[in-house]
């Protein structure tokens, strides 16, 4: 099944670009990378293509990137939930029906009779608020809900027929006419169905804008205010405040809002939110989802705007949050237990999960962990951060984009590499590593201790055993392990595993050292004598020695950083697996 998708592939991508690609050479790239160059293809072509959408009466707010930065660094609680709106004033609507609806004038019934009398007929609510039943005459059925005309219908053809069973069915409802104003997002006259009610009018309307309540919304028929509707108490406790249904007519009004007050740091659910009159800081924190398991509620602070400076007024009692006066702009803040925790393993005399304090290092988790075995090399130390590895990610991530459009341009430089799509493949397939260089020997580290690493959340820390071998892989005959020999020098190694073979770049080699340092290489051949005299290539126990397949390419450190993610990720992952062997 794949190779048919691929071939057809082939056909269509090579078919439309046979100037840019030949057919040929998109066959000899490996699968996964013929399939990325293809993608890349046929997205440059679908970007130059008219965007035709199906219709649809709601469509995303036209916020720009300026807008939606403010939005987000606002953090009003509830913006999200009016993300769209309304394409026009005339909205197509399907709504669900109930026995509760309400029929006025505009409505249709269905009236099937089965029995003795057989019969289907529509029965349109005049305006007059009747229908007129075949044979029974006129019933007024405006004002009341389904359920109770269904009834009364039913009653009458019961007592008019022997025998006659009535099916009444709502098969049209009414389009009503509101106005929706004040301070939403749209404001204007919006048609929608009879079965609508005013959270369905404000999202036709796009919500509340930026300077609308969400805690007092109006619904006014005939010059009264007959709801005030509260959108916390759907949005936050789940109430169904929204059962009145809406006539043509009727007007909803987005009052301006109250006061607006922000909540921060360790509590379930931080942001802006907006309170009444009749709220305090204790309903604000219940808003914001009561506090985080971390947070410290010794830091309790109320940072309060002034004219030309900020007030701060400090908590040492819950219960003073709801007898303080709550004023817009103010935000009340709650501090976080700074709770680490790291993950040492290897040869420790007590490795696992260890929760630290803000600011501690590497040298105080050692400590913690009772120190090295007697077995541990702490030069191969490995330290892996989080956002080492995330900014790696991304990095390897461009790279590859970035060299994969090279592959799809015509007559750039490294197009007519054969090997190019080999180390695309590579650098595709490899575990990109988080690993940042750091110091792990404790004597170093007593002596100097601007060297000892400061630790972050989420830290990896790795010890392995003292080894007495020398990795070598790449494009050589016998890759793996080479005793290690403190006279031996990287061409001695690069020999004790059969020499590179025919496609190698042994004039690129990596060294990748216990550290994690990597060196490249070049001029390979002369290395023994340079080692010799002048001691400047050293090999160490548990160095990685890595050639690269060669790369025809004028641009040598162009294909070089594409080597680099994968000889140092290669060099990690072995580091770590010595460890889990030994363990």
């Amino acid at each position: 099944m794949n190779k048919f998708l691929v071939t057809t592939l082939l056909i269509t991508s090579a078919a439309i670009f046979s100037q840019e690609l030949d057919e040929s050479y998109l066959k000899s790239l490996p699968d996964n990378i013929r399939e990325d160059v293809l993608l890349k293809i046929d997205q440059r072509d679908e970007d130059e293509k008219p965007i035709y959408r199906r219709q649809s009466s709601m469509i995303d707010k036209p916020f720009s990137e300026e807008e939606m930065e403010a939005r987000k660094k606002r953090n009003r609680f509830g913006d999200n939930i009016f993300d769209t709106m309304q394409s026009s004033f005339m909205p197509i609507n399907e709504p669900n029906l109930d026995s509760s609806y309400v029929l006025d004038f505009g409505d249709t019934l269905e009236l099937q009779l089965i029995g003795q009398k057989n019969s289907i007929d529509n029965l349109s609510v005049k305006r007059d608020g009747s229908i007129n039943i075949p044979e029974i005459g006129k019933l007024f059925v405006s004002g009341l809900p389904l359920d109770d005309v269904n009834k009364l219908i039913k009653a009458k053809i019961s007592a008019a027929f022997i025998g006659v069973e009535a099916f009444i069915t709502l098969v049209n409802i009414r389009d009503i006419q509101v106005l929706v104003t004040g301070n939403a997002y749209n404001p204007g006259i919006y048609t929608l169905n009879g079965n609508s009610n005013i959270l369905n009018a404000l999202s036709m309307a796009g919500g509340v804008d930026i300077n609308g309540s969400f805690r007092k919304i109006d619904l006014i028929r005939n010059n009264e205010v007959i709801k005030s509707v509260d959108l916390y108490d759907i949005f936050i406790y789940g109430k169904s405040g929204f059962g009145e249904r809406l006539r043509s007519g009727d007007s909803i009004i987005v009052r301006p809002s109250m006061k607006m007050v922000t909540i921060s740091g360790a509590v379930k659910r931080p942001a802006l939110y907006e309170l009444t009159e009749d709220n305090n800081f204790s309903d604000l924190i219940d808003y914001g989802d009561g506090f985080a398991d971390n947070a410290n509620l010794e830091t309790l602070r109320i940072e309060r705007p002034l004219k030309d400076d900020t007030s701060f007024i400090d908590i040492l009692d819950l219960d003073e949050l709801s007898n303080i006066d709550v004023r817009s702009s103010d935000r009340l803040n709650v501090r976080a237990f700074d709770r680490r925790t790291v993950t040492i393993s290897g040869a420790i005399n007590t490795p696992g999960v260890y929760t630290i304090s803000k600011g501690e290092t590497l040298s105080s988790l050692i400590s913690k962990a009772q120190g090295y075995k007697d077995n541990a090399y702490p030069f191969g130390g490995i330290l892996i951060n989080e956002t080492a590895l995330a900014l790696n990610v991304v990095a390897a991530e461009k790279l590859y984009k970035s060299f994969v459009q090279r592959l799809v341009t015509k007559g750039d430089a490294l197009f007519a590499s054969e090997s190019l799509p080999f180390i695309l493949d590579e650098l595709k397939k490899t575990e990109i590593s988080g690993r940042v260089m750091a110091e792990f020997d404790l004597d170093v580290i007593e002596a100097n201790k601007d060297l000892d690493t400061t630790l972050d959340n989420n830290d990896q820390i790795i010890i392995p055993i003292k080894s007495e071998q020398v990795y070598i892989f790449g494009e050589v005959n016998q890759p793996g392990a080479i005793r290690y020999k403190p006279s031996k020098s990287v061409t001695d190694y690069i020999a004790g595993a059969g020499g590179a073979i025919e496609s190698s770049d042994v004039d690129n080699t990596f060294v990748i050292h216990p550290n994690g340092e990597v060196n490249r290489i070049s001029n390979v051949s002369r290395l023994s004598i340079l080692n010799n005299r002048n001691n400047e290539i050293l090999i160490y126990p548990g160095s990685v020695i890595y050639i690269p397949r060669e790369v025809k390419s004028r641009d040598a450190s162009m294909t070089a950083s594409i080597w680099a993610p994968i000889v140092s990720s290669a060099a990690t992952s072995i580091t770590a697996l010595s460890v889990l062997n030994s363990n």
